[in-house]
């Protein structure tokens, strides 16, 4: 089977050959690729050239677009500050603490650099790949989004404060979002990854009341543009796991904290996989070999027939080629 062909098998319940290896791979693919973080995430031929290299190496199931949570930022206005290899950060908020959204710039996703350049990741993959390999591109929720245009610990206070501003300000990123996942799908995307990390700071009743229905009507979104959505939210998602039954994305990540039986359980017989979720830096990173075989068997034991098989969040790019290759044998059936 063709790595598209076995995930999509897997997430129907078919048989396949292999569970889908859907680790996350960043600053791994920065390596692979010769390059800097920084040239790896500015330049999407380097994006590109590394992804295959890891898919051809360690087995992953797909290539991507996903680097990092400053693309969309950069679009609307942010001043971004890009360590040579390190994550790229805002110098300041964009939005401040008089609440002035008029500050927002609102371009098309073709027409600021850093979303086009993913944009053009997304069409250079489809080139590159054909149909072997499924293509997922990338945007950040609603609520991740506001946190980098906002400032996380201010956005965390004005939540608490329930700042009245917020409605407005989740739409305005929630429009921007959609017309940047509708061009990556149109640049030969087949999935879109939705990160909306900081969603699970905020506990159930804060997500129900600003995540819940912009995170819902974004999968139905891409799914009316032809994609298939891939929800990742980093941490401990224990509260949250219910109402995102409701979200519905096709595949939603789980990270090493949460209780993998315990999400294939709350996600049966809905229509999402989930994918998880060994943790990346006790096992991937410094575990032994015998330690990864354990995690990842224990992982598999517990999947559903449309489960699929990942580190709970990005595989650090110090862990040992070993340990990553042995997770994908252990994948085959």
């Amino acid at each position: 089977m063709t790595p598209k062909e076995r995930l999509y098998a897997r997430l129907a319940g078919k048989p396949v050959d292999k569970i889908p290896n859907l680790n996350i791979f960043m600053s791994l693919v920065a390596k692979e690729a010769g390059v800097t973080y920084s040239k790896y995430i500015l330049d999407y031929r380097k994006l590109a050239e590394g992804n295959l290299i890891c898919a051809e190496k360690y087995g992953v199931d797909y290539v991507s677009t996903i680097s990092d949570p400053m693309r969309e930022a950069s679009a609307f206005g942010t001043v971004v500050e890009y360590p040579e290899d390190n994550n790229p950060y805002a110098k300041v908020p964009l939005v401040t603490d008089d609440m002035d959204l008029s500050v927002l710039k609102l371009p098309d996703p073709a027409d600021s650099p850093r979303t086009l350049d993913r944009i053009k990741g997304c069409e250079l993959l489809r080139q590159k790949v054909g149909n072997e390999y499924p293509v997922i591109g990338w945007i950040e929720g609603c609520i991740a989004e506001a946190a980098d245009l906002r400032g996380l610990d201010n956005l965390l206070m004005d939540l608490a404060a329930e700042e009245a501003y917020l409605d407005e300000f989740f739409d305005i990123v929630f429009e921007q979002q959609k017309k940047f996942a509708k061009a990556q799908i149109d640049a030969g995307a087949d999935f879109i990854g939705l990160g909306n990390a900081a969603a699970s700071l905020i506990g159930p009743e804060l997500y129900g009341k600003y995540g819940l229905s912009r995170d819902k009507a974004m999968v139905e979104y891409i799914h009316s543009c032809g994609g298939k959505v891939k929800l990742h939210i980093c941490g401990n998602i224990t509260p949250l796991l219910k109402l995102l039954t409701q979200v519905a994305p096709d595949i939603i990540d789980i990270d090493w904290m949460v209780d993998f039986a315990e999400a294939v359980k709350v996600f049966k017989d809905t229509p999402t996989a989930v994918s998880g979720n060994v943790d990346p830096v006790a096992v991937m990173l410094q575990g032994t070999s015998q330690f990864v075989e354990t995690q990842i068997r224990h992982c598999i034991d517990a999947c559903a027939a449309n489960s699929c098989i990942a580190a709970g969040c990005e595989v650090p790019a110090a862990s040992p080629k070993e340990n990553i290759l042995l997770m994908d044998r252990l994948l085959y059936k």
